[in-house]
């Protein structure tokens, strides 16, 4: 079988575990459209071609460089297409030039004969985000309607794609995220992560990880601090860590930090997390909290789980069914200040906690088991030989 994968320039994460599940099947020819910057990452693999399209351009680069790199990541990727005989054209992040990304690029793959599939990580970000326009609902309603397959994570996200966007059950397949496996693992320690740092040694630690927007709720996190008990929150850190979107939510983070009582225990880094640093903050932590508004599916957590680090969450997308309560972390039923305050304590307390190397390895093993690539890329490739008898 022959098989593209467009990545659009999306994160690797997805990227990375999806073509290690694919690639099991040595007989398939699999080639990767994606960043100059990630080459290396995709050399290990055998049956993989790797065609770099786009190279990432910083701020400082002039206008001309970044309009020319834009204008050869489509002309690259129109060319491809064109050049190629039918195959199976897997897209994932069509998110960067709406137009093209969303209607040229998927009809160019239609019209010249391809099979194409989708993963839609987001069913409508926009929505999700308060940011939805007329636009942006209607070219995802024509990038589904041009797709021959679409694949999403929960149940939750087809029965929204069918309800929203009118499309048939037969077009939307539900396979779940894998495990990160992209992340740097150096073996730190507990006490050298946190040496790095630069936490004490006893504290309770909670991180909150990741790109940091409204619809993740880290406002509400933050507030729940101020509910702590004062002997509590003598010995309790929370770690901030991650690129803020909008400047306007990051002034309201700043303003809720300023006027907290507890705002010299909160270590604050909210700016891109370079991989090999990764390691260290879900080492040093006790465990990660997800305060999310709304969510399809968070990478985050399978990022946690990929260090045994429990999770508390709030009860939304399709955490339920990803954090088994008890088991690799808690559901916060109601996402106030005043919940997420009490189920801090309550995890501090919990004997997941208590014995949290064991609860480590433990949730390492069951992870690895459930959320894995190999069958993952068995499920995708099935969806791929659907396409071919159409």
């Amino acid at each position: 079988m022959k098989i593209s994968i467009f990545n659009g320039v999306g994160t690797l994460d997805y990227l990375l575990g999806l073509v290690s599940g694919l690639s099991q099947v040595k007989e398939d020819d699999i080639d990767v459209l994606d960043s100059f910057e990630r080459i290396k990452v995709f050399a290990p693999f055998n049956n993989v071609n790797y065609f770099p399209v786009f190279s990432v351009k910083y701020s400082k680069s002039t206008g001309i460089k970044k309009a020319w790199n834009i204008l050869r990541f489509y002309y690259l990727q129109v060319f491809y297409l064109l050049s190629r005989k039918p195959r199976i054209i897997h897209f994932q992040w069509l998110e960067r030039h709406k137009i093209i990304d969303r209607i040229v690029i998927p009809l160019i793959a239609k019209v010249r004969g391809h099979k194409t599939v989708l993963t839609v990580h987001n069913v409508n970000a926009g929505k999700r985000d308060n940011r939805n326009t007329w636009f942006n609902t209607l070219t995802l309603r024509l990038l589904y309607k041009l797709c021959n397959q679409l694949i999403v994570h929960t149940e939750k996200s087809k029965e929204e794609l069918q309800a929203d966007f009118k499309l048939p059950g037969s077009k939307i397949s539900v396979i779940k995220h894998g495990m990160n496996i992209r992340v740097n693992q150096a073996g730190l320690t507990r006490e050298e992560a946190r040496n790095i740092l630069e936490i004490n040694q006893e504290e309770r630690v909670v991180l909150f990880f990741g790109n940091i927007d409204h619809y993740k709720g880290l406002d509400v996190l933050i507030e729940s601090l101020n509910l702590l008990p004062l002997d509590f929150a003598d010995n309790f850190r929370l770690i901030i860590a991650g690129k803020i979107k909008s400047s306007e939510y990051k002034k309201l983070i700043d303003e809720i930090i300023n006027r907290s009582r507890l705002k010299h225990r909160i270590t604050s880094k909210m700016s891109f997390i370079h991989d090999k640093d990764v390691e260290a903050y879900f080492v040093a932590s006790d465990c990660a909290a997800l305060p999310y508004r709304e969510i399809y599916q968070s990478g985050i957590i399978f990022m946690a789980y990929a260090f045994g680090l429990p999770v508390l969450v709030s009860d939304v997308g399709n955490f339920r069914q990803d954090v088994p309560d008890g088991k690799s972390g808690f559901i916060v039923s109601e996402n106030s200040p005043q919940a997420w305050s009490l189920m801090i304590q309550r995890y501090f307390s919990s004997e997941l906690c208590i014995n949290l190397p064991e609860s480590r390895d433990k949730i390492k093993t069951w992870a690895k088991s459930n959320y894995s690539w190999d069958e993952i890329g068995k499920e995708t490739r099935k969806v791929y030989e659907s396409m071919l008898q159409e």
